[in-house]
């Protein structure tokens, strides 16, 4: 089934309205792949059909955004960031405030299905050798989609999904089999909460971070929200927090708050410090 011009723009209006994405006129082969089968589950005749009859059901409307958010993740994808936070935050963060403060709070902002959010905690695991429960560790994870945060949150994994980005020492030392799946340890559930967030709207408290994850996803967003939602998480770290972007985005002419730091081939984002 085709999409018309006009159905395509009336899906963008609502797609951006809810969730900040913006759909170009090249992504119609997307949509249609996307949505054709919530067509067939609604028993509906056509894309017309399907935005005539979100207007009248958020239900549905919540399903299309969770079908057009559904992105690309797997374990540790792109080491990078999972290398920078156990060689220089980390040993930062110990340095400077574990004694301190005592309590490391993480977000990952855009969780997905959660690979992101447990390979941070394997991070942590392995950095702290074990010992992450005596520094009361919290892993923040929200997303948009209701699919991904509850698949995230249960944290079951085919043999396809544990395949990409864990080793098989890291499998059987952090996942237990159950029947045809992988579960995360309670150890590492445990350190984690799960929240349905979306990022474009405010929320009179989102809580104070030491490091926040954002990654591969102001990619999708207009200048004008790439530079809310940078101005939202700036507001949202610590003095000393760290802003964590994907390998191809920047904040150049999206954010003043924010000052780059480059570190053994990757970059991380901090506050700016008053001069003087």
């Amino acid at each position: 089934m085709r999409i018309t011009v006009k159905a395509l723009m009336e899906l963008a209006i609502i797609v951006h309205k809810h969730c900040g994405i913006v759909l170009k006129k090249n992504k119609a082969y997307l949509i249609e792949n996307r949505l054709q089968p919530l067509i067939e589950e609604y028993s509906l005749s056509s894309f017309e059909e399907l935005i005539a009859k979100a207007k009248d059901s958020s239900q549905l409307t919540s399903h299309i955004v969770d079908r057009m958010t559904t992105n690309e993740t797997s374990f540790f994808r792109d080491k990078k960031p999972y290398e920078l936070l156990k060689e220089k935050l980390l040993p930062d963060w110990q340095a400077n405030f574990g004694k301190k403060r005592g309590r490391l709070n993480i977000w990952s902002s855009a969780c997905s299905t959660g690979q992101e959010v447990y390979s941070i905690a394997i991070t942590l695991m392995e950095y702290f050798k074990g010992d992450s429960f005596n520094h009361n560790i919290k892993i923040k994870a929200s997303d948009i989609s209701d699919s991904a945060i509850v698949k995230a949150s249960s944290g079951r994994y085919s043999n396809y999904e544990v395949s990409r980005g864990l080793d098989a020492v890291q499998l059987n030392k952090y996942f237990t089999r159950e029947d045809s799946c992988w579960k995360i340890k309670d150890e590492l559930r445990s350190m984690a909460y799960f929240e349905k967030m979306n990022l474009l709207q405010p929320k009179l408290e989102y809580g104070r971070f030491d490091i926040i994850f954002c990654r591969n996803v102001a990619i999708y967003f207009s200048k004008p929200d790439r530079r809310r939602l940078f101005e939202s998480l700036s507001s949202c770290l610590n003095n000393n927090g760290v802003l964590i972007i994907g390998a191809t985005e920047s904040l150049f002419d999206i954010n003043e708050q924010l000052k780059r730091v480059d570190y053994n081939g990757t970059a991380y984002y901090s506050l700016k410090q008053p001069s003087g």
